[in-house]
C-alpha cells in the first residue's frame, strides 16, 4: 500500500479535515498517472538530481505514492524530512544534512536510504492546507539547491495540483472521494465536532461538481 486507505481513522480534527482536502484535490488519482511520472522526470532533469517525488502526509505517516530512484512506500512522520516539528509540509533547502547536527542522525539521513542533500515544496489544497511536499534529493552534498532548487519546485508545485484537479482524474475518483467525505462527516458528527463537520461539508459541495456526479 503506497497510499493513505479510506476507512482509516484520523487521529485528530486537523488530520480529518487534511484527509478531506487530499481527497478533494484529485492526487490520489495521480499514482498511476504518466503525466505525474512525466513531470517528475522533467524535475529531476531540471534540477539534475536522481531522486524526485511527491509525498502525501496523512495520520502518522509521510506516503510516497510516486518517487524516482527511491524505493520506499512510506516513512513514519517523525523519519520524513519534508515536514517541520509539528508534521505539516514544509518548504525545505538543506544542500548538506551532514553539515547540520539537528539533521546528522536523521534516520533518512544516517539510515540506508542515506540522504544528503534535499529540497521541498508544499503540496497544497483546499483553503491553503498543506497535503504534502513535491521533492528532490541527492545522496551528495548539492551546494547548488541554495539558488535553484526552490523556484523549480514551486513550479513543479504548481503543475502537479493543476493536474490532479483535471475533471478526468476527478471524475475517475468520484464515487470514493464522496464515499470518504461522507464517512469523515459522519465521524466528526458522532464526535460532535460541529465545526469540522461544517467544514468538510464545504469541501464535499465544493468538489461534487466536479465529479460527475449529480446526487451525494
Amino acid at each position: 500500500m503506497t497510499v493513505p486507505e479510506s476507512g482509516d481513522i484520523p487521529v485528530s480534527s486537523a488530520d480529518a479535515f487534511r484527509r478531506a482536502a487530499l481527497f478533494a484535490s484529485g492526487l490520489l488519482a495521480l499514482r498511476q498517472s504518466p503525466r505525474l511520472h512525466e513531470l517528475l522526470h522533467e524535475l529531476a532533469h531540471q534540477a539534475s538530481a536522481p531522486i524526485a517525488g511527491v509525498s502525501v502526509i496523512d495520520g502518522q505517516f509521510c506516503w510516497l505514492p510516486v518517487a524516482i530512484g527511491l524505493d520506499v512506500d512510506r516513512l513514519p512522520i517523525a523519519e520524513a524530512l519534508c515536514v517541520d516539528e509539528r508534521g505539516l509540509p514544509r518548504r525545505a533547502i538543506e544542500p548538506d544534512l551532514l553539515a547540520i547536527p539537528h539533521f546528522a542522525a536523521h534516520p533518512a539521513v544516517a539510515g540506508p536510504i542515506a540522504i544528503r542533500a534535499f529540497a521541498a515544496a508544499p503540496l497544497r489544497g483546499v483553503e491553503g492546507v498543506g497535503l504534502g511536499a513535491v521533492f528532490i534529493a541527492d545522496r551528495v552534498a548539492r551546494t547548488d539547491f541554495i539558488d535553484c532548487a526552490l523556484p523549480i519546485l514551486d513550479d513543479a508545485a504548481d503543475r502537479i495540483m493543476i493536474e490532479a484537479s483535471a475533471p478526468h482524474h476527478l471524475r475517475r475518483m468520484g464515487r470514493s472521494t464522496l464515499d470518504e467525505l461522507e464517512r469523515l462527516i459522519r465521524e466528526a458528527t458522532r464526535n460532535g465536532d460541529d465545526e469540522l463537520v461544517t467544514a468538510i461539508d464545504r469541501v464535499l459541495r465544493a468538489v461534487l461538481p466536479h465529479t460527475g456526479l449529480r446526487h451525494l
